[in-house]
């Protein structure tokens, strides 16, 4: 098996196990604490979250510079490159434990509710040592098409985390212990990613060098900033201007789509470091065939499965939230938004991998500005309108905008072919969307009886 399969087929169990745990997780701790609770949580994750923010983009420079040093195996250039990411990024965990102080002063007033000083500090806590150790040296490992191991960790650690939190949740600990037992999971993962990568490359610290050894090191923050807004704005925004249990609402329906999203992500993410080797090496025909094959396999598949979703995510939702009856669930203008939404992002991911990997950040900068623009413009304005359904229209507003400017930026720039065969690929999109969206709205009841007997089995 060649390292490019293993890698996508790795990446595919990880997310798979992502996402049967993240079905069983949310409906345990639903029953058990309610949507106010529920929605607690993930409103303080998110905002422990926003720490990303002040990575500024090096996240995503870092492989972009390892690509060709790893291509003649100089481990002096490698060294360098990640000891200047170390700097960065242990800059940023000092900064997040100042964060999470002002989190305890303010959080509370912010929230109107009683929040729990533990709950920031366990979560807090996983935050800074996500920054202290260990991301230089998965970028490297990703880098080097080696990120089935990290997928196959990532995979371990999910299990042993989702059956420790349900053993917990099932004995009637508090949610505090729950998370302090994932917490302490994810630590060991960590662990053993620093010990993999010091064990099989040999690297060494470099305190300096003569020059920056990541060239573009501060270019991709347009990129990386409106990454950000995309993922984290809309919970952002419901948390101040709506309640928890809208916060909950949205999580539900966000924890099927993200889990979708995730299995595309298995194969975008992995097939990244082939397209920087490809581009690095100067081969354009290689490349444009390659990135073709890609291309169309990602579109066909985006297609079917969020034409299908269109009429399946209600149903699920509906037999899901069965007993939770603190929130009105069941919102189907919602619903339609969101799944667009993140259809046209998994539709942009080729074009997106593409420009990460080609190091094309300052060129394409003011596109990610426009978005960030777009998206938090429409969903401050909807939110206090139209609550949930507010914020999903801003981000469907910015991916549909982000992935027409990507695909024509590609198309022009980067792979210099003709405009017809991006028109080809997005008429066979559509045709296939509409298609699956006609299958669906026929096999609704199919698709809530299936739903029901997944979910009664994990009872």
């Amino acid at each position: 098996m060649n390292t490019q399969m293993k890698n996508t087929l790795c990446s595919l169990l990880q997310h798979l196990c992502t996402i049967l745990c993240g079905l069983i997780l949310p409906r345990e701790i639903l029953l058990h604490y309610g949507s106010d609770m529920n929605g607690l949580v993930l409103s303080i994750t998110r905002f422990l979250s926003y720490t990303a923010l002040l990575e500024l983009g090096i996240g995503a420079v870092i492989p972009a510079a390892l690509y060709s040093p790893l291509a003649v195996r100089d481990f002096e250039k490698v060294s360098a490159i990640l000891s200047s990411g170390y700097r960065v990024f242990r800059r940023i965990a000092g900064i997040c434990l100042v964060y999470i102080c002002l989190l305890l002063g303010v959080f509370p007033q912010l929230s109107g509710a009683a929040v729990s000083a533990g709950m920031i500090l366990v979560l807090g806590a996983g935050t800074v040592l996500h920054y202290l150790v260990g991301i230089p040296e998965s970028l490297l490992i990703l880098s080097d098409q080696r990120g089935y191991v990290l997928y196959l960790m990532g995979t371990v650690s999910v299990l042993v985390s989702t059956a420790l939190q349900m053993m917990l949740i099932r004995s009637g600990h508090s949610l505090l212990m729950v998370k302090f037992a994932a917490m302490l999971v994810n630590a060991g993962m960590i662990a053993g990613i620093v010990l993999y990568a010091h064990g099989h490359y040999p690297l060494r610290p470099v305190a300096g060098a003569a020059g920056e050894p990541i060239p573009q090191k501060w270019n991709g923050i347009a990129q990386h900033v409106a990454y950000f807004v995309l993922e984290n704005a809309d919970i952002f925004l419901l948390t101040l201007f709506a309640s928890f249990r809208e916060v909950s609402v949205y999580s539900v329906y966000f924890m099927v789509i993200s889990g979708i999203r995730r299995i595309f992500q298995s194969v975008t993410v992995s097939v990244q470091p082939k397209l920087g080797e490809l581009f690095s090496a100067g081969e354009p025909d290689r490349l444009n065939r390659f990135f073709a094959a890609f291309e169309f396999v990602n579109h066909f598949f985006t297609a079917v499965v969020f034409g299908g979703l269109f009429f399946f995510l209600l149903p699920f939702v509906r037999v899901y939230t069965e007993g939770v009856t603190d929130a009105d669930y069941i919102r189907p203008v919602f619903a339609a938004l969101l799944t667009a939404a993140y259809a046209f992002q998994c539709f942009r991911d080729p074009y997106d991998k593409l420009i990460l990997a080609s190091g094309h950040f300052k060129q394409t900068q003011n596109n990610y500005i426009v978005a960030t623009v777009l998206n938090l413009g429409i969903s401050l304005a909807g939110v206090r309108v139209w609550g949930l359904e507010g914020v999903a229209a801003g981000t469907f507003v910015a991916m549909a905008y982000q992935t027409l400017y990507m695909s024509l930026y590609d198309t022009r720039k980067i792979l210099k072919r003709p405009m017809g065969s991006l028109g080809r690929l997005i008429f066979m999109a559509a045709v296939l969307f509409l298609l699956m969206m006609l299958a669906g709205r026929c096999s609704v009841p199919e698709a809530e009886s299936l739903v029901r007997m997944v979910l009664g089995y994990f009872k």
